[in-house]
């Protein structure tokens, strides 16, 4: 026993110096948050509506802005300086009754909800014949009956579906790709 107590009278002082020294620095820095939700998580899957699938290789995916230009090519610098910071991708065909039935989902997830709106704003500029959509933070259908797309934001992600097929139950279909996204995306 008598070893340990010279340990001991040595030990406490080292680790009350190591304390004081621990309380005089700064805290350590948070971890960086990590993104649960991404914006392919929001890209509807097979079957979101009965008889629609995803193109085959339609798929594209960029998880940082250095590579928007996947999506957006020429246009991904102002994308990134605009907030945006992913973008997900998917097409999306239904031949049910031999109609040539299509639309594409493009998600871009922003750094806040007011740089998406921000970016709203900018696509839908001077677009005529929009009739709004319910259940999003803001957002609209143009052209229904014909060959509709919709721009809407929910949180932090601006959601755009083009219609790119021909049918009369395009408006239809396009409100159901709306309805599907919107289900996935989480509220903020």
């Amino acid at each position: 026993m008598k070893p340990i107590i010279p340990l001991l009278v040595i030990a406490f002082p080292v680790l009350g110096l190591l304390g004081c020294a621990r309380q005089g620095a700064p805290p350590a820095k948070p971890p960086a948050p990590t993104e649960t939700f991404r914006a392919d998580d929001a890209l509807p899957g097979d079957g979101f509506v009965s008889g629609w699938k995803t193109v085959p290789g339609s798929y594209i995916y960029s998880a940082s802005p250095d590579e928007l230009w996947k999506i957006y090519d020429g246009a991904a610098p102002g994308l990134v300086n605009d907030g945006g910071r992913e973008a997900a991708t998917y097409g999306y065909e239904n031949s049910e009754g031999g109609a040539d039935k299509s639309l594409r989902v493009f998600v871009i997830r922003f750094v806040d909800r007011p740089h998406a709106l921000a970016y709203l704003e900018k696509e839908i500029e001077g677009a005529k014949g929009e009739e709004k959509l319910r259940g999003v933070d803001a957002g609209y259908i143009f052209d229904k009956g014909k060959a509709p797309w919709a721009r809407f934001v929910l949180g932090r992600y601006q959601v755009s579906i083009n219609w790119e097929g021909s049918d009369d139950d395009s408006g239809s279909a396009t409100l159901d790709a709306v309805r599907a996204v919107a289900a996935k995306v989480p509220g903020e």
